[in-house]
């Protein structure tokens, strides 16, 4: 039964099988969305805000964390600083405290001093201000309004904690204060420090550095959700040192809420505020100081959208439902009809017709898929004809190829030479100069290989050299250097020798001089570089433009076929290079790929 229901439906046309899909496929998930949405919105609402608190939380105490570090740091850095200054070391200590401002008189130490402190601020810029007593108690600070309430400072229970510290740091809790604040309205977390000698661990001075609460509270703009209700930091005795509300700071933490928070590690939890409103809230243990961080979501805050989101679920389903009856069929008549004249066109491209293209008259995805199709037939189409194309280029450089190998006039030449020396009675150069003939035409016919090895194409020229060196003695010598390791690497057959024998021909033959050819050959990165070079009559720039253009003259024809052949094989970012000056020289490069092995392609 359920296989003729399957047969039944691949029978119907496509305008009727989306029809009978779509309108499941819209209306029951409507149904079940207006259903759960409530309870699912709800519960995601409230896991994705308890985990975003998690995740921000982590984020503002390690951000938190980088201010507190850089007051550390600052005092560190200070500390090194005013160990360089020498004066400060020299200065007798005093043991009465004054009770007067003091200023040194030394302005350039005051001067090197406080300059030294402004270079540590600029350093670490969440430092607000700092203030330097030297053991004379003369003052140093970052900003002139730091001077006001000194002697105050001086003798305050701060500066005695720090006179009977041992050189480590010592935290100051939040707190407003009369003396070294640039606001004395505003709190500040003040760091205080022994500075001492490094090499004697005698007193130089005290170091006090302060950090503005602001400097905490604007971390939590930056990070923190909308629906918050704040963010605040509470030390060990449950005093607010930092919140995002102002009027919080310096206040103390319920003691019926302190009580739970302060016995429990790092939480989220549903709880109820001090209005008895239901809440979120998340507690953070700071890992360097006793600090916690606390944030506090209010519920119905985070939920009091979801009512009117299901109220709007329902009213869209009804009139999507209207909506779906009516895209439905507007939906299945406009795919339908250009999937069948997608389909018309395919048969007729099955047959071989290439040439029609499918009109376009939309801009969805049948309509990008017969834009593809049509660029797809397009490109075919070049590429046939390119394949075409390239085949008949291929064939003649073949032909050109072919034509090198043959060289009658060479091999006539050599059988001559033979000749004579056969007639001559050396029989010796006679032998050796037929063995070098022989192994030239091996090579150059090579059982029909296109591409050999480096190696085998060196021999080649060997024996070609060998040869004309033979007949002319009196016009050159040569020389091949080339790394036995890349003797491996694939070449077109007969590349160097055409170039070899321009060089004797066109370049040699027409110097008054005694010249000579150097083939070297070395790795450059991806690339190898076989080297020609020859001293003779060279080229001009015009002539050298000319060699590799299709206008080239039948005598350079030899030269533009290998350069031509190299970019067949191998593509257009190879080929030949040619460097020349008239009556000095020509000096061509040949550019192969070197990770084209021989035994790959043999």
């Amino acid at each position: 039964m359920n296989n003729k229901k399957v047969s039944w439906f691949k029978r119907q046309k496509i305008y009727y099988k989306i029809i009978m899909i779509y309108f499941p496929l819209v209306i029951i998930p409507l149904l079940i969305v207006s259903g759960i949405s409530l309870i699912i919105n709800s519960n995601s609402t409230i896991e994705t805000a308890e985990k975003n608190v998690a995740d921000e939380s982590k984020l503002i105490v390690t951000r938190i964390d980088s201010i507190v570090n850089q007051a550390e740091s600052f005092s560190i850095s200070a500390m090194l600083d005013l160990n360089k200054e020498v004066k400060l070391k020299e200065l007798p200590p005093v043991i009465e405290k004054p009770n007067e401002i003091l200023i040194n008189d030394d302005y350039e130490l005051r001067n090197q001093v406080e300059n030294r402190l402004a270079y540590a601020q600029m350093i670490f810029p969440e430092v607000e201000s700092a203030v330097y007593i030297d053991r004379n108690y003369y003052i140093y600070k970052t900003d002139n309004l730091l001077v006001e309430g000194t002697v105050e400072g001086i003798k305050s229970e701060m500066f005695e904690q720090v006179e009977q510290s041992n050189g480590s740091i010592v935290w100051f809790s939040m707190q407003t204060r009369d003396y070294w604040t640039l606001d004395n309205d505003q709190p500040v977390l003040t760091l205080g420090k022994k500075i001492l000698d490094t090499n004697t661990m005698e007193l130089m001075g005290y170091l006090f550095v302060n950090i503005n609460e602001k400097a905490l509270s604007n971390v939590y703009d930056t990070i923190g959700i909308e629906a918050s209700s704040g963010y605040y930091i509470v030390d060990g005795e449950g005093m607010i040192i930092s919140s995002n509300n102002s009027e919080d700071i310096l206040s103390y933490v319920d003691n019926g809420r302190w009580e739970i928070m302060k016995h429990q590690d790092s939480y989220v939890m549903n709880t109820t505020n001090t209005d008895g409103k239901e809440i979120i809230q998340s507690s953070l243990i700071f890992e360097t100081h006793d600090w916690r961080l606390i944030n506090e979501i209010r519920i119905d805050e985070l939920t009091s959208e979801i009512l009117k989101v299901s109220r709007l679920i329902v009213i869209v389903a009804v009139f999507a439902l209207v909506l779906a009856i009516i895209g439905a069929i507007i939906l299945s008549r406009s795919i339908a009809s250009p999937i069948i004249v997608l389909a018309k066109h395919m048969s007729r491209i099955r047959d071989g017709n290439l040439n029609k293209l499918v009109e376009v008259d939309s801009y969805d995805e049948i309509g990008v898929l017969s834009k593809g199709l049509n660029m797809m037939l397009v490109r075919i189409s070049d590429l046939l004809t390119s394949i075409k194309e390239e085949q008949t280029k291929k064939r003649e450089y073949e032909l050109a190829l072919i034509q090198e190998q043959i060289k009658p006039h060479f091999f006539y030449n050599t059988l001559e030479l033979i000749y004579i020396f056969c007639k001559s009675g050396d029989g010796e150069r006679a032998s050796k100069a037929t063995k070098a003939l022989g192994d030239f035409y091996r090579v150059a016919l090579s059982n029909g290989r296109e591409l050999i090895t480096l190696g085998e194409e060196i021999n080649n020229l060997n024996s070609y050299l060998y040869i004309q060196q033979m007949r002319y003695s009196d016009l050159f010598n040569f020389t091949i250097s080339v790394d036995e390791k890349l003797k491996e690497y694939i070449i077109p057959k007969l590349t160097l020798q055409p170039l070899v024998e321009n060089a004797i021909y066109h370049g040699l033959k027409e110097s008054r001089g005694f010249g000579s050819i150097h083939i070297s050959g070395y790795i450059d990165g991806q690339l190898i570089h076989i080297v020609v070079a020859d001293n003779g009559v060279g080229m001009e720039e015009t002539q050298l433009q000319k060699i590799m253009s299709s206008e080239s003259h039948e005598q350079h024809f030899g030269m533009r076929s290998v350069n031509e052949r190299i970019k067949l094989y191998f593509g257009e970012n190879y080929g030949l290079k040619i460097k020349s000056k008239q009556n000095e020289g020509t000096q061509i490069t040949i550019i192969i790929p070197n990770h084209v092995r021989g035994e790959q392609h043999v």
